[in-house]
C-alpha cells in the first residue's frame, strides 16, 4: 500500500499545486519522446527538436493515456480536463448562477481507482490562457460537461469537448511503458544535472499526450 499512496500523493502535488507553498515546487512539464531509457533515467526529444536526460525518482509515478470515448463519461465519473475560457461566452448548462463556457483542449477520463488525485482548478501551460480542472462530472448538456471539484456553486468549470478534442483514459502504469519511441510528458525538478522526474504520464496505442 505504501508505493501506491506515495505515487498517488506525488500526484497530488505535481498535477493540483492547490497551496502556495506547493505550487513554488510544482514540477515543470516536459513533452516529448523517449530515446534512451535505463533503469534511473530517460532521454527524450523535446517537441522543439533537444535531447534532455531526466533522472527518475524512486518512487516515481507512471500514469498510462490510452484512447477512450466521450459516450463513456457519465454523471459521477472522475474526469480531468484541460480548457480556455471562451471569452464572454456563457455556459448552457442552467443553474442558480451563471458559468463562463470553457473550450476543451483534452480530456481524460480516470480510474476509479484513482479518484480524487488532484481535485481542484488551476492555471495550465499548454497554452497561455489554459487551466486544468479535476473532479466529477455534475451535470451533462449534449458535449458541454461541469466538473465539480468542491460543495459551493463556484466550485465547477464547465467545459465544452468538441468532437476533434481526445478523449483519453487515465489509468496507473509502471516502468515498463517507458520505451523507445513512446511519447510522455514528464514532471520535471530541475536541476543543474537535468533535473529529476516525479511522474511520467505515457501515450499508449499511438496516444500523443496533449497535456
Amino acid at each position: 500500500m505504501k508505493p501506491l499512496g506515495s505515487w498517488l500523493l506525488l500526484g497530488l502535488l505535481a498535477l493540483a499545486g492547490a497551496a502556495l507553498a506547493q505550487k513554488a515546487a510544482e514540477p515543470e512539464r516536459v513533452r516529448g519522446v523517449l530515446t534512451q531509457v535505463d533503469r534511473s533515467s530517460i532521454m527524450l526529444r523535446t517537441r522543439d527538436g533537444q535531447s534532455v536526460r531526466i533522472a527518475l525518482a524512486p518512487n516515481a509515478a507512471v500514469f498510462a493515456l490510452s484512447k477512450a470515448s466521450f459516450t463513456e463519461i457519465d454523471f459521477g465519473t472522475y474526469v480531468g480536463a484541460v480548457s480556455e475560457r471562451m471569452g464572454d461566452t456563457y455556459s448552457p448548462i442552467y443553474r442558480d448562477s451563471l458559468s463562463w463556457l470553457h473550450q476543451g483542449l483534452e480530456l481524460r477520463i480516470i480510474d476509479e481507482s484513482l479518484r480524487g488525485i488532484a481535485v481542484g482548478h488551476t492555471k495550465w501551460d499548454l497554452t497561455a490562457q489554459s487551466v486544468i480542472t479535476h473532479g466529477w462530472i455534475d451535470d451533462i448538456e449534449d458535449r458541454v460537461i461541469s466538473i465539480k471539484y468542491g460543495p459551493t456553486d463556484q466550485e465547477e468549470t464547465d467545459v465544452e469537448i468538441g468532437h476533434n478534442i481526445p478523449v483519453l483514459r487515465m489509468s496507473m502504469g509502471d516502468r515498463a511503458l517507458l520505451k523507445l519511441g513512446a511519447q510522455v510528458v514528464a514532471g520535471v525538478h530541475k536541476g543543474p544535472d537535468g533535473g529529476v522526474a516525479v511522474f511520467v504520464f505515457v501515450g499508449k496505442d499511438g496516444v500523443v499526450p496533449a497535456l
